[in-house]
């Protein structure tokens, strides 16, 4: 315990001798006072003693308290920690592993009595408390300005600190193993970015195709129900051309006369009815197409962890649990965005439903960190067979 104990000292140290640590630092207070210096009131945005007019974010739209709490979430949390300091602590984090298997420095880290299990476990979280110590400032300050500029202390905007952090140790296993077995921190800081992008695509695959596949589902089942409608009224149209056949044949001029003009309306509707068969069949080719690759995507994305959904499960727990209320238009189910069966409202019902039913937390967070687990696994088990 004391040789770990001694490695979280010298690593609190490497920190304070860090200049992007502290430049973070500074940036967060930067972004904390921005935050701090905007706000809302009847009329719209104010920006310190200004006012801007903008209804769509004045108090009589979006409570105080909801307004910080929205923007502590949409820029706070989604522009700022999971993008820019998450950028700059990768950057400022990526020579911990490369100095950590020079030679010299591997040598008297060795000579310690601890496991290298537990020895490259402990570099690990080290390189995580530059992360923590980054998310845990800057939501304390949060905290501080919505509950002193909005009235509102809201104890849960604390779980930013654990998801964020879950999120930052998903692309630092990556990076620790990169920079492991390359010894080199250009190769780690580079190698981390790419995956980050190749992360970002299949998960953007993966909504794109979920969509594509919701919005192919909402059409064909429109088109079986206007199929089966069609052959509902052939079928009535043609009982009532053999009553008028019949009618006609014990000498009913008047029916007679009926009979071509039905027998028109009968071909127009099986013409159309064969038409909108072969459409069908089209759209059910497309939607077992969807259904394929979106499998694929959804597959992939499985087995790699989920970045951007960490961030959108936090911005979900602040919403049922910290009251956080994103302004919405309503739904109008009248406008048609993917075709003239899909209305905007069903499909966002339905592509919802899909998201809880695929995509909750225990499948984001467990499958995540199973990929971390699995990350971390490789790079000890190099780490220990590895001759330094």
């Amino acid at each position: 315990m004391r040789q770990t104990i001694a490695i979280f000292v010298d690593a609190y140290r490497e920190l304070n001798h860090r200049r992007l640590f502290w430049i973070t630092l500074v940036l967060s207070g930067l972004v904390v006072a921005a935050f701090a210096a905007i706000g809302n009131d009847e009329e719209g945005l104010t920006v310190l003693h200004w006012s801007i007019p903008f209804p769509f974010l004045s108090t009589n739209f979006i409570p105080q308290a909801d307004f910080y709490k929205f923007t502590f979430a949409q820029l706070g949390v989604g522009y700022w920690l999971a993008w820019i300091a998450t950028i700059i602590g990768l950057v400022s984090t990526a020579s911990i592993f490369p100095d950590f298997v020079d030679r010299g420095s591997i040598d008297l880290m060795l000579s310690k009595p601890i496991g290298r299990a537990r020895l490259f476990f402990t570099k690990f979280l080290t390189g995580l408390m530059f992360a923590g110590m980054q998310v845990t400032v800057f939501t304390l300050a949060s905290f501080l300005v919505i509950g002193l500029r909005g009235g509102d202390w809201e104890p849960w905007l604390f779980v930013a600190v654990p998801l964020v952090l879950i999120f930052y140790s998903y692309l630092f296993a990556v990076q620790a193993a990169i920079g492991l077995v390359t010894g080199s921190v250009i190769a780690s800081v580079i190698g981390v970015f790419l995956f980050w992008f190749v992360v970002s695509l299949v998960q953007t695959g993966d909504g794109i195709t979920l969509a594509w596949r919701v919005t192919n589902e909402i059409t064909v089942e429109r088109k079986i129900s206007r199929i089966e409608d069609q052959e509902s009224r052939i079928e009535k149209r043609s009982t009532a051309l053999v009553d008028l056949k019949l009618a006609a044949d014990g000498g009913d001029s008047e029916a007679a006369g009926q009979i071509p003009e039905l027998e028109r309306e009968l071909d127009s509707r099986r013409n159309r009815f064969k038409d909108s068969d072969e459409e069908l069949a089209k759209e059910i080719e497309t939607l077992e197409l969807s259904r394929s690759i979106n499998d694929w995507f959804h597959i992939a994305n499985t087995c790699l962890p989920k970045t951007s959904e960490t961030i959108d499960l936090l911005e979900q727990v602040l919403e049922d649990q910290a009251g956080l209320v994103r302004p919405t238009p309503p739904a109008d189910d009248t406008v048609r965005q993917f075709g003239e069966m899909v209305g905007r409202g069903e499909f966002e019902e339905r592509y919802d439903a899909e998201l809880d039913a695929s995509h909750g937390p225990v499948w984001i967070l467990g499958t995540s960190l199973g990929f971390e687990a699995m990350v971390l696994g490789f790079a000890i088990w190099r780490f220990r067979r590895r001759d330094f």
